[in-house]
């Protein structure tokens, strides 16, 4: 079988954008999105100056980060090599663009599942040259196959100077680019003005490069298509709902545990973290594209996406904490002691697979490390154990010394892992540096610090004097800030 690839020699096109209209046209791609287009990068001052055309499409990579984390097999490898998609199976998780490294996945508004190019393969099968090829009017474009060694593409992708987008990113790209500037083909090297389209002006990824006044000559990007945050607030409150669930369970248990038996530990708690869960699969549905699919991920689950494990996970945590509830009135002590373990594990592993699928999400570098996974953890324990100090007060129950420290320590190491991960450290990546920086100093800047920082230390000052409903409110407060800050700057920074 062949192993289909492309070859673009940049210094032949001319960017007349052509081959974005023949897949518009050969697709019916609706106004808004494209499956291909063509970026344009402007560097030097007047009157010399360079424009550098970049056609960007989807890489077809052998490792598709895609394919792993869709949670219902929707994205498919073909036995050509093309990673294709079946809108029957796609639920509209948006997962895939979060992983995309290449910005090539989108949302199509007609259908409300995701969409990508597939190099024609409808073409393909009739042996025609992908649309795009067909109408390039420079023969910029080059297709065939990859193992042929007779082929013209093999044989441009086996010579010096050829180049791939983002090859530390291991997907092993099967488009390869001829005389490729690196203005162009890295998009956090050039600077991102304001976006004109339609007679409107859509704002600049706020993690990307400023034009610097002082540098004429910078490089910049004067014509792209805007492209919309996979995942927004709703996945902010997610984390939230979610962390609430999961640690006032595992706090539940582990003071009852330690000898604490009162209707905050056998009832009460367990009976919030049920309440949460159930919100938590709400605001999951929901924010799905195709809500009414949300089941696929049950009859057909891809085993490789956490999205999938994440679904078991809740799936038993849930259980688990509905027979502890059951235990805890009935009063039975015994059910309750064999209960505890499994339900700090259930809470535990639903609280931490968020940190695996979100790593999955290979575009953002943000997310990238096993510290995103502890410090969800410390979260969820700190918003658990505030939650359970709120209800403690609400139902006039004496409150236990170990609650305290629970949400001072975990506090305390959610504080370390931020200072440590986004202050104290060099970051290995310019696109990790970019979003760094709009968390510190740009656009999230005030969040960040009056939220995520300010509430977070008033929350453990509050504990120290023991103004312990103040320290609740003000470490849910402060827990939320940075959730919502983590997903927003992770995907600030252009991909494309």
């Amino acid at each position: 079988m062949p192993n289909y690839g492309f070859a673009i020699d940049l210094r032949k096109c001319i960017g007349c954008h052509a081959c974005t209209i023949a897949c518009k046209a050969e697709h019916q791609i609706p106004i808004g999105v494209n499956r291909c287009w063509v970026k344009t990068v402007e560097e030097g001052s007047f009157p010399r100056t360079q424009r550098f055309f970049f056609p960007v499409l989807c890489n077809q990579c052998d490792a598709a980060p895609c394919m792993h984390i869709c949670p219902t097999r929707a994205l498919y490898r073909r036995r050509d090599g093309i990673v294709d998609l079946d809108p029957a199976a796609c639920i509209g998780c948006r997962a895939c663009m979060v992983a995309c490294p290449y910005d090539q996945l989108f949302i199509d508004p007609n259908t409300h599942t995701a969409e990508k190019c597939n190099f024609c393969a409808n073409r393909v099968e009739q042996q025609l040259l992908p649309a795009c090829v067909s109408v390039c009017p420079t023969e910029c474009r080059i297709f065939g196959d990859l193992d042929d060694p007779a082929s013209e593409v093999a044989r441009i992708a086996q010579q010096q100077g050829v180049a791939v987008r983002k090859p530390e990113k291991g997907t092993m790209p099967k488009v390869f680019y001829l005389a490729a500037h690196e203005s162009a083909i890295r998009p956090e090297a050039a600077a991102r003005p304001f976006i004109y389209k339609e007679g409107q002006v859509i704002l600049r990824p706020v993690g990307a490069p400023e034009p610097d006044p002082s540098r004429p000559d910078q490089a910049r990007v004067d014509y792209d298509t805007p492209h919309a945050k996979p995942w927004g607030l709703d996945m902010a409150v997610y984390l939230l709902t979610k962390g609430i669930a999961t640690g006032a369970m595992l706090a539940s248990a582990a003071l009852w545990l330690l000898g604490t038996d009162t209707p905050l530990t056998r009832f009460v708690g367990p009976a919030i973290s049920l309440l949460l869960l159930l919100i938590t699969t709400v605001v999951l549905i929901a924010d799905l594209e195709r809500p009414e699919r949300f089941y696929y991920m049950l009859v057909r689950p891809n085993w490789r996406s956490w999205m999938v494990w994440g679904t078991y996970f809740l799936i038993a945590q849930g259980a688990v904490t509905t027979l502890w509830i059951a235990a805890g009135w009935l009063e039975s002590t015994t059910a309750l002691r064999l209960l505890a373990a499994p339900a700090i594990v259930a809470a535990i592993l639903a609280t931490c697979y968020t940190g695996f699928l979100f790593a999955q999400g290979l575009a953002r570098d943000l997310w990238q490390g096993p510290q995103s996974t502890l410090d969800l953890l410390a979260q969820a324990i700190a918003e658990g154990a505030a939650t359970l100090m709120l209800a403690g007060y609400a139902i006039g129950t004496p409150l236990p010394a170990a609650l305290e420290w629970m949400l001072i320590g975990a506090l305390t190491l959610h504080m370390i892992i931020i200072g440590i991960e986004h202050v104290a450290v060099r970051h290995a990546t310019r696109h990790r540096e970019l979003a760094v920086a709009a968390i510190l100093r740009g656009a999230f800047a005030p969040i960040f610090w009056g939220g995520a920082v300010i509430c977070v230390l008033l929350a453990i000052g509050s504990v120290v004097m023991h103004a312990l409903p103040l320290a609740a409110v003000l470490g849910l407060a402060g827990t939320f800030a940075w959730e919502y800050v983590w997903v927003e700057a992770g995907q600030s920074v252009p991909l494309s």
